[in-house]
């Protein structure tokens, strides 16, 4: 009795497992076309382009170092960092006692040579009306005399045109407009400049940046002047904003053994965001782009035996397609021929390779 129990359990564990066993694949029957994922070709604009990093920068002349032309000692600093200044804005003073004291005492040596060249004009005058029994020498001797005060009355007002264009520097005003980037002095400090200007501040206008990117040689066939792009920086993530490649340079840089070319680009539109020296840029080049394309998605793309072909529904049926392709991008690709706008393809090559052994 036991035994017959047995060979029972037996007989129905083995129905159990055969009636709920998955079919393997050979043993199924072909999927219906309809199961299958389609998409119809269509047209539409295709870009290429490529991502490469940058960093801004200050245009040439944007980023002003501002220093005094004579030494002296700070008697007043007005800005600090941050600060918007515009040009020809006071920055900084030095104290000036010493040159205005200068000047006064050139004007006065002035007016004292004034006074002799008129008294040597008086003096030619009056021998000049006693012509006829003066010596002919002292005629003379007195029209140089009148020459000679009149040079020195001359030389007097260079000098001080020069004394009051050297107390003018004295005063340190913008050469352009911008932002205060650094100060590098302080109140009360002496500077000298006997070798070279020393530097009290620095001004970045921030409307005149640029990017320098570097792409790499594979894309830069593709990159040139006036070329349009898009760019991001990390510090406003999502914001794209326009600029254009203004210039490439000829000389490769090399950066972890891969070549890369310094392309320079201006910044269109900032869109009202503070973009700052030496932010990251992620810059995307606009390599090629096909108005009007016949397209479809890498995916639906099938290679074998070196042929490139689709699957494309004929009536009820399926059927293999060679195609030419054209411009390629990460996820779509140019059909040039093989296939017209409007059919409908198998739009998932491994649904394909799937039904094909299904139905095997």
């Amino acid at each position: 009795m036991r035994s017959l129990i047995a060979v029972a359990c037996l007989l129905l564990a083995g129905f159990v497992a055969y009636r709920y066993a998955p079919v393997p694949s050979w043993a199924r029957g072909p999927s219906k076309p309809d199961e299958l994922p389609t998409l119809r070709a269509a047209r539409e604009t295709l870009t290429e382009s490529t991502i490469a990093i940058g960093t801004v920068k200050a245009k040439v002349g944007a980023e002003v170092k501002v220093g005094s032309q004579i030494s002296g000692v700070v008697g007043e600093l007005r800005v600090n960092i941050g600060d918007e200044v515009s040009k020809g804005e006071i920055l900084a003073t030095l104290r000036d006692a010493d040159w205005r004291s200068r000047v006064d005492v050139l004007k006065a040596q002035l007016n004292s040579a004034i006074a002799e060249k008129e008294y040597a004009e008086g003096d030619l005058a009056r021998i000049e009306r006693l012509a006829d029994i003066v010596p002919l020498n002292q005629i003379e001797n007195a029209r140089r005399n009148l020459k000679v005060k009149q040079a020195e009355v001359e030389r007097m007002r260079a000098s001080i045109k020069q004394a009051e264009i050297t107390l003018g520097y004295t005063v340190i005003r913008a050469p352009v407009s911008g932002t205060i980037a650094s100060v590098s002095t302080y109140e009360g400090e002496t500077v000298a400049a006997s070798f070279a200007a020393p530097t009290f501040v620095t001004i970045v206008d921030l409307k005149r940046l640029e990017i320098q990117s570097y792409v790499d040689e594979t894309d830069i066939g593709k990159v040139h002047p006036v070329q349009p792009i898009t760019f991001r920086v990390d510090a406003f993530p999502g914001k794209e904003l326009p600029g254009v490649v203004q210039a490439i340079y000829p000389k490769a840089q090399l950066i972890n053994n891969v070549v890369n070319y310094v392309v320079i680009i201006d910044i269109l539109d900032s869109a009202g965001l503070l973009i700052r020296p030496e932010m990251t840029a992620h810059v995307s080049f606009i390599l090629e782009r096909r108005e009007n394309a016949l397209s479809i998605p890498r995916n639906a793309l099938l290679r074998e035996g070196g042929r490139t072909f689709v699957i494309v529904r004929a009536g009820e049926e399926w059927k293999e397609r060679q195609v030419k392709l054209g411009l390629q991008t990460p996820q779509r690709v140019e059909i040039v021929s093989g296939l017209q706008a409007g059919e409908t393809i198998v739009a998932d090559k491994q649904a394909w390779k799937d039904h094909l052994e299904t139905s095997s």
